[in-house]
């Protein structure tokens, strides 16, 4: 069984007999009548045919991710840690807080998710029912279905605040219009019900012709992470500690092998599961990296596309918190920087270095972007050691190990003396290892720091050129639900907008 992950592309026949016979929650994915002739009931004959169906969930992952309005992008712009020069261009006003129900990004990552909800639906649906040869494979596939599903369900929670939960069975079009959405904390149970079968049932490790699958370890660290979200510290420790106790990851021993794609899934350079791209094909790298170069740093294609890379802009407001001889500066900062503070970006005269999975190859954007990293599972860890212990030797050095690799000395003792300067030194040390990662903007929601921050954030820009004034308030921690969704349901005791759109 080799057909993971890196080579995507031969999955075709399998991704679009699926993308037929399963039912998504939004019409993009739908029709009355299957367009092949493929049926659940038909394509499921044999194990081969799970494995080539767990291969097309996975690849609704992938293209979440990639793309100029992609998942990761969206989540970036709408932190503290960009300006983005042209607002509509690539987040639809996520960064400026003017995203609507007609937010092309959002809209998208729906139709993904229940397109991911309903591929592993019919999996679990359906893998009882045929004879395999390989029980522990038929037990892995299982929990992997388990654990994408869960992945979907945690997502659309963050994103949306809660939405219908499609679950136990295959849906008809008619019967997704007819489920309710649930609230955020129902839909985040869900996600953590599944999460914990998936590590029941999840192997331990892949060989390395199948990198890039779920292992109960990377369960075992995405449970962690969104139990932390939902502020149970006490619950995420067991997870986070099994991780850290199963032996099988290290830290990388300098930050910039994390993002380069000679190290793609390496479980000893901090890769603990890590969304696959292929190089040299039309359609399969991520090109994520593209969007993070800054304007006017002479980037030709091969490194950023001359004028796509003015989408994202470093803020001021995130350089100006390195720490005096912090390494990871080098990934996001400039030479020569300018005094102009307009619009809360900084302008580079000779060449930046904003460069997170960048190709060693040049154009094809193959390197794996990270959904979570052992980094992330010692710095989750520290923080529920705090939240239940307070700063303990051990959460400290947890975080001191990160610093370390920084250049950077351990922590002052009056960032570890009591437990609130821990934590704000934690947040500190968070904001600066995961930039551009896609985590900032749920750090915020779950810390209770959106408002604050952004209130800071917006007014400090407006001292540019008066670009952005705004009002945040906590409406804004969840998006809209997309208009399309508004009006197929047609219906809002079934499906209602949340408040403030």
């Amino acid at each position: 069984m080799n057909h993971l992950m890196k080579t995507k592309h031969i999955l075709g026949v399998a991704a679009l007999a699926l993308s037929s016979l399963t039912l998504a929650g939004c019409s993009d994915f739908l029709s009355p009548e299957p367009e092949s002739t493929y049926t659940t009931n038909t394509f499921y004959s044999s194990q081969n045919d799970f494995d080539k169906a767990i291969t097309a969930a996975y690849a609704v992952m992938e293209d979440c991710y990639k793309g100029d309005k992609g998942y990761l992008h969206f989540l970036t712009a709408r932190s503290d840690e960009t300006n983005s020069i042209n607002t509509n261009l690539y987040s639809d006003g996520a960064e400026s807080f003017t995203d609507n129900s007609s937010c092309s990004p959002t809209e998208k990552l729906w139709n993904y998710m229940y397109q991911m909800i309903s591929r592993t639906n019919s999996i679990l649906v359906h893998i009882d029912n045929v004879k395999f040869s390989n029980e522990t494979l038929k037990n892995s596939i299982k929990g992997e279905a388990y654990g994408l599903r869960a992945w979907a369900y945690e997502t659309m929670g963050k994103m949306f605040g809660g939405v219908p939960l499609l679950v136990d069975k295959e849906y008809t079009v008619a019967e997704t219009h007819q489920v309710a959405r649930s609230t955020q904390k129902e839909t985040l149970e869900q996600a953590v019900k599944d999460y914990k079968n998936a590590i029941s049932l999840l192997p331990s490790s892949w060989d390395s012709a199948d990198r890039g699958r779920m292992t109960k370890w990377a369960a075992n660290a995405a449970l962690g992470r969104l139990l932390m979200f939902m502020n149970q510290p006490a619950e995420a420790r067991p997870y986070l500690e099994a991780v850290i106790g199963s032996g099988l990851y290290q830290m990388a021993a300098n930050y910039e092998g994390i993002f380069s794609d000679a190290y793609d899934n390496d479980p000893q350079n901090d890769r603990l599961w890590e969304v696959q791209y292929v190089g040299g094909q039309s359609t399969e790298g991520q090109d994520y990296s593209e969007m993070m170069m800054m304007e006017d740093c002479g980037i030709d294609r091969g490194w950023a596309y001359r004028g796509a890379s003015s989408a994202m802009q470093v803020s001021t407001d995130l350089l100006s918190t390195f720490e005096p001889g912090d390494g990871r500066q080098a990934w996001f900062t400039v030479d020569d920087l300018t005094d102009s503070k307009a619009r809360g970006y900084t302008w580079c005269t000779k060449f930046c270095r904003a460069r997170k999975w960048v190709p060693t190859s040049g154009s094809d954007w193959a390197v794996n972007l990270p959904v979570i990293r052992y980094t992330e599972v010692l710095m989750l860890e520290a923080e529920a050691i705090n939240a239940t212990d307070g700063p303990t030797a051990t959460a400290i050095g947890y975080v001191n190990q990160v610093r370390q690799r920084a250049g950077l000395p351990a922590l002052a003792s009056g960032k570890t003396d009591t437990q609130a300067h821990f934590l704000e030194a934690i947040k500190q040390e968070r904001r600066i290892e995961f930039m551009w990662e896609g985590l900032r903007w749920f750090d915020l929601i779950r810390w209770g720091d959106m408002v604050s921050t952004y209130q800071k954030f917006f007014a400090q820009s407006d001292e540019g050129n008066g670009q952005y004034v705004k009002q945040v308030d906590n409406n804004r921690a969840i998006f809209a639900i997309p208009q399309t969704e508004m009006d197929i349901y047609d219906n809002t005791s079934i499906l209602w907008q949340n408040d403030g759109y």
